[in-house]
Parts: C-alpha cells; structure tokens; sequence
C-alpha cells in the first residue's frame, strides 16, 4: 500500500512539474536558462488555491542583466504570439508587464503566462508566473489589481 501511495504521488507531482510543458518559458522554469541558486521559485497546488479559481500556481522571482532579460523577454513574446489572448506593456524597448492566455489544456482548464520586469540600478528583476485552472482574465486582474487602460 505504501508503495501504491508512493507511485502514485509521484506521478501527480511529476503532471504537475510539466505543468508549462511545451512553452518556450519551460527552460526557464526548468533552470536552464538562470540557476536555481539565483531565483526564488514558489510551486502551490490544491485546495489552498480555490479561493482564485486556480488549481496550479508556479513562480519564478530572479535579478538578471540586461542580456538575459532579453533572453527571458524572447521566452515570454514567443509563447505570446500565438496566445488568443495577451496584454503588453513595454518601457522603452523592454517588455515590463505580460498576462497571456495560453491555450487550454485538455479538460478546459484555462493557462497563463505573467511576466513582470522593473530596473533597479541597471539591474532587472523579474518574476515569471504560471497559473492553471477555471480563472478568467478579469478574475486574474482583480486578484493582481491590474488597472484598465
């Protein structure tokens, strides 16, 4: 029974690792783009999530130059592109704000991509958010207070 329990969990935190599987931000999530010794990285899933519609909640928060902002901002704008949905905002020719909605997964439930970026003393922190499950847009935008343009 132990060793039941034991594949089993194993297989559900393996899905749920791979959560962002097939999006150019996945080698970053993976660590193969920044360390993870240089990133923050906070991984929810469950019940605690309900509450905001979500059932998957994964984060990357890091400090990077220039140039591996760029490699980052690549990741997100090519998994933008295609994106039924997306909202930009840029600061000169860097991209500081990023809300995609990716494709649905199988069984409907509803992915995003958020990206946020802002330069301290020509340094860029970032943080890199994947969300999974039944939230719209505008439960997204009230729950990060997003304002309207």
């Amino acid at each position: 029974m132990k060793r039941l329990l034991t594949i089993i969990a194993t297989l559900l935190l393996g899905a749920a690792a791979n959560a962002q599987e097939g999006l150019f931000v996945e080698d970053l999530f993976e660590g193969r783009v920044i360390s993870y010794r240089m990133m923050k990285r906070t991984f929810i899933s469950g019940a605690q999530l309900q509450p905001y519609k979500l059932d998957t909640y994964k984060s990357l928060s890091f400090t990077v130059d220039e140039g591996k902002l760029h490699e980052v901002e690549v990741m997100v704008l090519r998994d933008a592109y295609d994106a039924p949905d997306k909202q930009t905002d840029y600061a000169g020719d860097h991209l500081t704000y990023a809300l995609v909605c990716l494709p649905p997964m199988s069984g409907g439930r509803n992915r995003y991509l958020c990206y946020q970026a802002k330069e301290i003393k020509g340094m860029w922190d970032v943080t890199v958010v994947y969300l999974r499950g039944p939230a719209t847009v505008e439960d997204l935008n009230k729950m990060f207070n997003k304002k309207e343009k």
